[in-house]
C-alpha cells in the first residue's frame, strides 16, 4: 500500500510507502490521482515497481524453499542455472541475516518519500 500526500486541488504532490504525517493518506493503485503522478513522474513509478518486483522475488523464494521442504518439488529438479541463482539468492539473504547492521534498510532522517 502506498501512501499519499494530496495538494489543495487533491491531487497526489509526494509518494511515501509509510504515512509521513497525519495529513498522508492511504491509495490503491486504482486511484486516479495516484495513476496520473506516476505517470507524470515515470523515476518514481519505476522505484515503485522496483521495490514490488523485490517483494514479490523474495516471495517465490520463500514459496520454492516451502516446495523442497514439503518435498513436492526437489531441488535437483530444477536447470543448473536456476539451481545456482537459488544457491546465490539463499546465501546472499543468510549474511544478510547474519549481519546486524544491514536490518536497517533507511538511513537516519531518510523519511521514505519518492
Amino acid at each position: 500500500m502506498l501512501y499519499v500526500l494530496r495538494d489543495d486541488n487533491n491531487q497526489v504532490c509526494a509518494v511515501s510507502e509509510k504515512p509521513l504525517s497525519n495529513e498522508w493518506q492511504q491509495a490503491g493503485m486504482d486511484d486516479e490521482s495516484l495513476m496520473l503522478f506516476l505517470h507524470n513522474n515515470p523515476e518514481i513509478s519505476t522505484g515503485i515497481m522496483a521495490s514490488s518486483d523485490a517483494d514479490f522475488i523474495r516471495v517465490l523464494e520463500d514459496v520454492i524453499d516451502l516446495l523442497i521442504d514439503k518435498q513436492i518439488i526437489q531441488f535437483t529438479e530444477f536447470p543448473d542455472a536456476v539451481q545456482a541463482k537459488l544457491l546465490h539468492r539463499r546465501r546472499y539473504r543468510e549474511s544478510l541475516r547474519s549481519n546486524a547492521d544491514t536490518t536497517k534498510l533507511l538511513e537516519d532522517g531518510d523519511d521514505s518519500i519518492f
